[in-house]
């Protein structure tokens, strides 16, 4: 439930034994949204803070169908006004939208309340509207205040951005900070931490810290990784040599929707490398893989094309052209 707040799946003491939000987290648990806001609105009439909560979020997300911000933002005051700190993280993601006559301006008092009480998302929430000037004066010092006070309580992704707001002025502490997000789970921040390592002129080149952080980005299922990893592989950099892993590697990238892995399987397929060689199944994945940004990947992709048509009849060109194209 991106940029929204969480809906409480297990009745809490509050509603302990409230038949109709039971059934109303029941029928959410089941994606029956329109029985579980039916269910909620009921609970919530009598006063039920987390079933205002639930009423307030589907009605904003429009899960059952249709969406109503006034009744979203009133049942969401209902439940701030008995201190849900869902409600307060609600209200100000609604202000940050201009939804039901909130405005930018409207976030930071909610947010603070939900910070008061904890509330990490909110930390980081109040950081980066500091960090992009939402609804107040833009100021960087309050930006890393916040982001760092999310990020030590938990918030691996509170980290992340704070990593990106310093990323192009102070790149050596951006990647502490994501040094920081990735010891903490953020796969995306490892991504980015072990490119650092590879191509930054203000890092200090380090292998064996870069194959560490790429391979925990790849173990996760990130397709950019999963290529860039089966390619230290293949090359033995940081990591030990071996043609048959960096194959396993590029197939998981290429099927995980990553051009540069498609080229890299399709390479390793026309070759034999790793991988029994299967020229029909190479040409399909360098149609997939497109055209590359880089003017030198893309000669090598025409070279790879133009070779593999030179092997192929011309039936099967056509027929991996055909499914090449296919949606």
């Amino acid at each position: 439930m991106k940029n929204l707040p969480s809906i409480p799946l297990n009745a809490p003491t509050q509603a302990t034994g409230h038949s109709e939000f039971a059934q109303a987290v029941s029928a959410y648990e089941m994606l029956d949204y329109a029985t579980a806001l039916s269910q909620a609105k009921v609970a919530a009439a009598q006063g039920y803070a987390d079933a205002q909560v639930m009423t307030a979020h589907i009605l904003l997300r429009g899960d059952a169908g249709f969406t109503d911000y006034n009744q979203a933002a009133d049942n969401y005051r209902k439940a701030a006004a008995q201190g849900n700190t869902d409600a307060y993280v609600g209200l100000g993601e609604m202000a940050l939208r201009s939804l039901a006559g909130l405005t930018p301006s409207d976030a930071m008092p909610w947010f603070s309340s939900a910070a008061q009480a904890g509330r990490r998302d909110a930390m980081r929430a109040i950081g980066e509207m500091y960090m992009k000037g939402q609804g107040i004066a833009p100021d960087p010092d309050k930006a890393q205040y916040w982001l760092d006070k999310a990020g030590e309580r938990g918030d691996h992704l509170a980290h992340r951005k704070m990593a990106d707001s310093l990323f192009e002025s102070d790149p050596v502490k951006a990647l502490s900070f994501y040094e920081k997000a990735a010891g903490a789970g953020d796969n995306e921040a490892a991504y980015i931490a072990a490119i650092m390592y590879e191509e930054n002129f203000e890092i200090k080149p380090n292998t064996d810290r870069m194959a560490e952080l790429m391979k925990q980005a790849a173990e996760s299922g990130h397709a950019p990784a999963q290529a860039d990893y089966g390619l230290l592989v293949y090359q033995g950099r940081g990591v030990p040599q071996s043609t048959n892993e960096a194959a396993d590697w590029f197939a998981k990238a290429a099927r995980g929707g990553d051009d540069e892995g498609m080229f890299l399987y399709a390479f390793t397929l026309a070759k034999g490398e790793g991988v029994p060689q299967n020229f029909e199944e190479a040409y399909y994945w360098v149609l997939k893989s497109g055209q590359s940004e880089v003017s030198d990947y893309n000669q090598d992709r025409i070279k790879l094309r133009e070779g593999l048509e030179q092997k192929l009849d011309r039936a099967t060109v056509d027929r991996v052209k055909t499914r090449a194209s296919a949606p």
